[in-house]
């Protein structure tokens, strides 16, 4: 495979050689910035309405039909999502109330260890230009019917995934939905029995096979990866329909072993 990043190579007497990869893990954020941003571009096109709600049925939204498909238009064709502010929304925020997922991780159960300021549960984002209508669970499964949403990477696209299954949990029923462990837990699988839709997590914090493949005892002292190894955790995602990637963070190191 032809090398596409130069490597800065350090070998310290006695050791095997630890690579420099500076250089190359501002290349690969590059990399993913553009894949994320050509992510989003194709899903806004291809299903505008793919996590939000038909406003003709909010009976709290004042906005006709002709003002929905103004909206959307704006959405489609002018808005710029990415361009806008944060506004404080307590009438309609949160989306879920943390104790009743039952699906909500300790690591990220603020309320049940204690934390009193909630305010933070009421931000939402404004585009300039367009309203984003509100999410809406059943057209997310719907989008989602006999696919599968991956979220692969550590444990910020855990919480990600964590956020997405709560949004879900409170639109279906108990006996339809269902959760199963894979691969010694690295491979989260929340299914959605109606729909015959699975949202899953799976961890793998640097894509490729690492000492921090386990999914509890990941810390280490010392990173070791191999770089060209990512056929095995690739094969866990190959068939998903929609992949989401992070990875970012496990690559601040000043110094990784590649094998």
């Amino acid at each position: 495979m032809a090398k596409s990043h130069q490597l800065l190579v350090s070998v310290p007497a006695g050791s095997a050689p630890v690579w420099d990869i500076k250089c190359s893990f501002h290349s690969l954020i590059v990399l993913l910035i553009v894949s994320l941003v050509a992510g989003v571009v194709y899903l806004t096109g291809e299903s505008g309405r793919f996590l939000f709600e038909d406003n003709s049925n909010s009976s709290n939204s004042g906005r006709g039909k002709e003002n929905e498909s103004s909206s959307l238009s704006s959405s489609n064709n002018k808005c710029n999502l990415f361009s806008g502010k944060w506004v404080f929304d307590n009438k309609s925020y949160p989306l879920y109330k943390e104790q009743d997922c039952k699906f909500m991780s300790d690591q990220l159960a603020c309320q049940k260890f204690g934390r009193k300021d909630l305010n933070y549960q009421h931000w939402r984002w404004q585009p300039h230009q367009c309203d984003i209508p509100r999410f809406n669970a059943t057209a997310l499964l719907e989008k989602l019917r006999n696919k599968r949403l991956v979220f692969v990477g550590d444990s910020l696209n855990r919480g990600q995934w964590v956020s997405m299954v709560c949004l879900i949990d409170t639109a279906v029923q108990s006996s339809l939905k269902s959760i199963h462990y894979r691969y010694n837990a690295s491979l989260i699988i929340f299914k959605v029995k109606d729909y015959n839709a699975t949202i899953e997590f799976y961890w793998e914090p640097l894509l490729v096979e690492s000492n921090s493949d386990d999914p509890v005892h990941h810390r280490l002292p010392e990173r070791i990866v191999r770089a060209n190894s990512i056929e095995k955790h690739g094969s866990r995602w190959t068939n998903a329909d929609f992949i989401v990637f992070n990875t970012y963070l496990w690559w601040r190191r000043p110094h990784i072993k590649v094998l």
